[in-house]
């Protein structure tokens, strides 16, 4: 089946996951680029930014400058933020439409994912499974009841047992398996059919965000492994029960710090 990736404008994560796919044989046959940002954060996202900007200055103290920037950006109203995101947009290059065209992708803009727009396009290319790299905003209708087409993400936890923000260190705290879980997106907050885990320890190296962005970086990997393993029938997707997990709150500044001492126990246990 045809696999297409669903991103915003400059993802990194869409752009790791066109070259992991070419190099291992496996085509992209469609890129879906949301072009608008989103103008309003709720009350739990803008306290989920705050803590981690908080959180990194904890990290890393001497970088005054670069966590006074950040503190003052995360106090911005989100229509300014909004407003500067689209500015910057529009003078840099486009970095996934550029590859797109130089490896010849067919790709399409389009306002918001969850749209008519974007359910004829994936109709048009016969899309089998699409790839959640990122968007601006949750994935609903229309895209969720498309009958022959499956929209999968890349968790940062253990699914079921820890779903929404802050899953990761969440995951630190319990004592849990680290890693990525790929879902097939339905209605809730990572409730979705499970498809697969792969576990990730973390390095003597590690804090949070470093392990992070380790995870993160294997987001490629676990897309490519649901979707051959889809492909072979290999993968059957295991539907969750609500009842089964946590849909967490983003974590407080101090949270995030019991959680990294909980990490470096961890690293020093292995």
């Amino acid at each position: 089946m045809k696999t297409a990736i669903i991103c915003k404008r400059n993802c990194w994560m869409a752009l790791e996951t066109v070259k992991y796919f070419q190099e291992r044989g496996k085509e992209i046959s469609l890129v879906v680029i949301e072009t608008v940002e989103r103008r309003k954060m709720s009350e739990r996202e803008r306290k989920f930014r705050k803590a981690h900007m908080l959180f990194n200055i904890y990290l890393s103290p001497f970088s005054i400058l670069k966590n006074l920037i950040s503190l003052l950006w995360v106090e911005l109203p989100t229509t300014l933020q909004a407003r500067i995101k689209s500015t910057l947009n529009n003078i840099r290059e486009d970095s996934v439409t550029m590859l797109c065209e130089e490896r010849d992708i067919p790709y399409v803009e389009v306002t918001r994912h969850s749209s008519m727009e974007t359910r004829l396009y994936l109709d048009e290319h016969n899309i089998g499974y699409v790839l959640l790299t990122s968007s601006a905003w949750l994935i609903k209708e229309p895209l969720l009841s498309m009958r022959t087409t499956k929209i999968i993400n890349a968790h940062c936890a253990k699914l079921p047992e820890h779903r929404s923000l802050d899953s990761l260190p969440w995951s630190v705290l319990e004592n849990d398996p680290l890693g990525l879980t790929a879902h097939i997106v339905d209605s809730g907050i990572d409730t979705g059919p499970i498809l697969l885990f792969i576990e990730i320890l973390p390095q003597k190296e590690d804090n949070l965000i470093t392990l992070r962005e380790r995870v993160d970086g294997k987001k490629p990997e676990i897309f490519l492994k649901a979707v051959q393993g889809l492909n072979k029938g290999q993968i059957k997707p295991i539907e969750q029960r609500e009842s089964e997990g946590t849909c967490h709150r983003p974590m407080t500044v101090s949270e995030l710090i019991n959680a990294e001492k909980a990490l470096q126990k961890r690293i020093m246990q292995q």
